[in-house]
């Protein structure tokens, strides 16, 4: 993953090139190959290059057309390369890095090249005849875009750094920051900061002297409807685009890793790439991580903590897997959260996570791995978890289908024929009588969310934060719509990468996947009568089978306690620096964060009123205040004075 950026001057203000060599400094973090870049006092773009990829040795970016009639820039991985040789009738294409692909791609077919591509992009093209500037994010967002207008300058930078690299405001959005700790459903096309704006995934935009639109060019909930006689179909075409998206990520210049856990998605991807890599006569590292030695807690219902077990079933299965187990010993929690902030320029969700992520990252470098591989979407696509077919099929009048699924879910102990009622009838429940059934605990868990009670207020936030945890009724593509668009994970693979030099790469991602995924029949995700059943079936003959009838869910950072006791020391140092930035003071609850501090529990911290309110909304509000504290535009003024 590499980093680009333009800056296109309207104005003598501002001159392009001097100051895109600023955004090529800031953004060096993210390309550690090299920089190139070209240009002039107008316009200029550049690229900071990261090389994993073989045909990378024949890039020559910015790549101008024979004609110099557009210039392209591209931070890319195409997995469809072949396709794409046949229908651009390109010679030697061995000899083509992806961006020539691009290139030619965009020269044959303009903005409509969107549709052929398959891959990981984000890329700009300047065409100076129209005297104009298009950008676009491949289909889920695997890599990043950010960009700004003013009235002297255009600007777009695959990360932040090389934005705040020019003279535009820090000011934050608390808006932004009060619906992140709230886990409020996101606008992607905002940022933390006023006046930058990111790129959603599947958009493109345009740009001239006069005009800035952004466009929708690809939704999943568009895929043109799949219907086979038999479930047996299905599974097998599932198999089949899940295992070209995997081989499509094993193109590397290193050995590849990856994550495993004791879950279907991990597991899944594991066993493909296993066996794709066996075909070539090469090993795969997978790494697992466990909870500390000590660890000897209960986990909320429905998670297990220990995949050590269920991991190592699927390694056994393929001789050429070298499995490693991890945990996060000697990895401290705010030095490490601070490092990933600081190369994201965002908070992060998990802090707890970026410690075993951080030990097998450093584990991979050993092994001189630089790809890893994980299964991340698939909660999305390979293996969507989902009730909706029952709320579905009775709204579509299918009442024999609907109690003949019923039957098989119960049957197989999926759910408890109670639970299965309730969950078929919940979506047509009014909102008086949904919030009537949410117990006592779990409403005032929701409100223990940690924002600045003045915020709270003028935002609504107990009110949406309610809504969000427990929504209103949805169909099924409704549904699953909302959670495709409840991620965009670009701007963090970017740090991570920065951060650890390791590119994460998930085939659970592949646009295909996702198409597919949204075009059958949504109660083939509860065929049989097992829930995510999909994926269970289609890979019943590779995983064992203490994997595929697992209906229980790992728990990553099972640990958290004994980490963040360890920490206690330096959380406080930070809660306190938190006091001396504004941003912090006015979105977060000081008191409340330094009442959890006094009140830590040394026992009893498995209990059900522990979780929520010491890990979830407390690891939030500490990422939170430290990414406002460092991102402050007060503290930083201060600190010039």
């Amino acid at each position: 993953m590499s980093a680009i950026s333009l800056l296109w001057s309207t104005s003598r203000a501002l001159a392009a090139d001097h100051a895109h060599a600023q955004m090529l400094a800031a953004l060096a973090l993210y390309g550690p190959d090299g920089a190139v870049a070209e240009g002039d006092e107008h316009i200029a773009l550049g690229v900071n290059v990261f090389s994993s990829l073989p045909e990378n040795k024949f890039d020559r970016q910015p790549l101008w057309s024979p004609n110099r009639s557009c210039c392209l820039i591209a931070d890319v991985r195409l997995d469809n390369r072949d396709d794409l040789a046949r229908g651009l009738n390109l010679a030697h294409p061995e000899e083509l890095a992806d961006s020539a692909f691009l290139l030619h791609a965009w020269e044959r077919w303009g903005v409509a090249c969107l549709d052929h591509l398959i891959g990981g992009f984000a890329f700009a093209v300047w065409t100076p005849g129209k005297n104009e500037v298009f950008a676009a994010r491949d289909h889920a967002g695997e890599r990043p875009l950010f960009y700004h207008r003013s009235a002297d300058f255009f600007a777009l930078a695959s990360m932040y750094k090389g934005l705040l690299a020019l003279p535009i405001s820090r000011d934050l959005r608390e808006s932004k920051a009060a619906d992140w700790i709230g886990c409020l459903a996101p606008d992607w096309s905002t940022t933390f900061y006023k006046e930058i704006h990111r790129l959603p995934p599947g958009h493109f935009l345009r740009v001239t002297p006069g005009s800035l639109s952004v466009t929708r060019y690809w939704s999943p909930a568009r895929a043109k409807p799949i219907r086979f006689r038999k479930d047996a179909e299905y599974a097998e075409a599932l198999l089949e685009i899940f295992d070209r998206a995997t081989q499509a990520r094993l193109r590397s210049t290193y050995p590849i890793g990856s994550m495993l856990s004791a879950g279907l998605d991990s597991s899944s991807v594991t066993a493909s790439a296993a066996r794709l890599l066996a075909s070539e006569g090469k090993r795969l590292t997978s790494f697992t991580s466990v909870p500390r030695p000590d660890f000897a807690a209960a986990v909320p219902p429905g998670f297990f903590p220990m995949e050590a077990e269920g991991a190592a079933a699927v390694a056994s299965l393929y001789p050429n897997i070298d499995h490693v187990l991890l945990d996060s010993r000697g990895y401290p929690l705010m030095e490490t959260l601070r490092r990933w902030i600081d190369a994201v320029d965002e908070p992060i969700g998990a802090p707890v996570n970026l410690l075993w992520l951080t030990a097998m990252f450093d584990q991979a470098k050993q092994r001189d791995i630089r790809v890893v591989l994980e299964g991340t979407q698939g909660n999305v696509t390979f293996s969507y978890n989902t009730w909706t077919p029952l709320s579905d099929l009775l709204r579509r009048g299918r009442w024999i289908q609907l109690a003949r699924l019923i039957s098989a879910v119960c049957r197989r102990g999926a759910l408890a024929r109670s639970s299965a009622v309730r969950l078929t009838l919940q979506p047509f429940f009014p909102g008086w009588l949904r919030r009537m059934r949410v117990p006592k605990s779990s409403r005032e868990c929701l409100r223990e969310c940690l924002v600045n009670p003045a915020l709270k207020k003028q935002y609504n936030l107990d009110e949406r934060v309610f809504n969000t945890f427990h929504p209103a009724g949805r169909n099924a593509m409704e549904e699953h719509l909302a959670l495709f668009e409840g991620f965009d994970h670009g701007a963090f693979r970017a740090g991570l990468e920065a951060a650890n030099g390791i590119e994460v790469r998930d085939p659970t991602a592949d646009k295909r996947l996702y198409e597919f995924s949204f075009a059958i029949p949504p109660e083939q995700f509860l065929a049989e009568g097992h829930n995510r059943s999909l994926a269970r079936r289609a890979m019943k003959d590779r995983l064992p089978q203490s994997v595929l009838s697992n209906y229980m869910r790992g728990l990553q950072g099972a640990d958290w306690h004994a980490i963040m006791s360890q920490a206690l020391p330096e959380l406080r140092e930070e809660l306190a620096s938190m006091r001396h930035s504004p941003a912090a003071k006015e979105t977060l609850d000081l008191n409340a964060i330094e009442a959890l501090l006094d009140t830590w529990r040394q026992s009893s911290f498995d209990a059900d009123d522990a979780y929520p309110g010491w890990h979830f909304w407390f690891r939030l509000s500490i990422s939170m205040g430290y990414f406002l504290r460092t991102h402050d535009p007060a503290v930083a003024c201060e600190a010039v004075k």
